[in-house]
């Protein structure tokens, strides 16, 4: 009796034997991005917010990467929020980061994190192309570009705030936020005067990428 309920379980540990054990992928991290905009643009209330009317944040980088050892790299970081199917759209830029040659045509993750800690203590200040500090650029209804000014007659200020770090399989990320006063100017063609107008009680918030 012993042998035949031996000889049973012999197929059924052969088969246990045989399952393939499911093979069940680490999970990706995923960063939690979230975007938006809301001031006052020559009198007007704007507010954009992330998957409403298509707006989302698209950051970037201006690079100038050089061939030479022992001579600097340097980038700008942008971050734009914008609409496929939305007139309107706001920008900032803030540079420059620089970093000495090497394969990697990136600042490393030291660098680029010390690059934005420094502004917890001493907030930017306007500069042509956000070069040496910040820039916005907003485009109305019409799809004029209004452009910031670092010799500006006019009071402005800009504050960089909740800056978090954070990464994915891709790149790193900087969140933060940007609050900011200023006047926009574009070059009226007929007049060739400056045209102007002010934006005042800014909030971006959205962040900007390392690579």
């Amino acid at each position: 009796m012993r042998k035949n309920v031996f000889f049973y379980f012999l197929p059924v540990l052969f088969l246990i034997s045989c399952i393939k054990h499911e093979i069940i992928p680490a999970p990706t991290k995923s960063v939690g991005l979230r975007s938006s905009f809301v001031g006052v643009i020559d009198g007007t209330d704007i507010k954009w917010l992330q998957n409403v009317d298509d707006y989302t944040c698209t950051p970037s980088q201006d690079k100038l990467l050089t061939s030479s050892d022992g001579k600097q790299n340097s980038a700008i970081y942008k971050s734009k929020i914008s609409s496929v199917s939305s007139s309107g759209e706001i920008s900032v830029s803030l540079g420059s980061i620089y970093w000495i040659k090497t394969n990697d045509a990136f600042a490393t993750k030291k660098l680029f994190n010390d690059f934005f800690d420094a502004f917890k203590t001493a907030p930017p200040t306007y500069s042509v192309g956000g070069k040496q500090g910040f820039e916005v650029r907003y485009k109305d209804n019409l799809g004029t570009e209004w452009v910031s000014d670092s010799a500006s007659i006019y009071p402005q200020n800009v504050t960089i705030t909740n800056i978090s770090y954070d990464s994915d399989i891709n790149t790193d990320y900087c969140l933060f936020t940007l609050t900011f006063n200023c006047h926009l100017y574009h070059l009226n063609p007929v007049t060739k005067n400056n045209d102007f107008l002010e934006v005042k009680n800014a909030v971006f918030k959205g962040w900007f990428t390392r690579q």
